[in-house]
């Protein structure tokens, strides 16, 4: 994946990550979807044997975690976006260096080059 993001001669295909980065945002949301509408019962109903209710307890909360990674990856990716259209995606956003295209291909919503991430 992180090759298809760069171009033959090394440089980030911007337009290819942009695209990468609208697909996981609607990946996200669906899932963020359908996690919404299983913690609100939308697609179940409701247990009377205990054992089925714990269950589904634990599960739920297994599923607000991922709702909780979902909604930071949406964030991220949203900033990534925005940063694109400022022109400022390949700049880090600690020191204002260069963040290496690889890096970027890979860390699609990075913002630090990897002397500051190591930091």
């Amino acid at each position: 994946m992180a090759t298809e993001l760069l171009k033959p001669d090394g440089t980030l295909d911007i337009d290819a990550i942009r695209q990468h980065l609208t697909d996981e945002f609607t990946a996200i949301l669906d899932r963020h979807g359908k996690i919404r509408d299983h913690l609100q019962n939308v697609d179940r109903g409701k247990e009377t044997d205990w054992r089925d209710a714990a269950q589904l307890i634990e599960n739920d909360e297994v599923l607000e975690v991922l709702e909780h990674n979902g909604r930071e990856a949406i964030m991220g990716i949203v900033n990534a976006l925005r940063r694109i259209d400022e022109g400022t995606y390949t700049v880090c956003t600690r020191c204002g260096g260069e963040i290496d295209p690889r890096r970027l291909a890979a860390l699609p919503t990075t913002t630090l080059c990897v002397r500051c991430a190591d930091q």
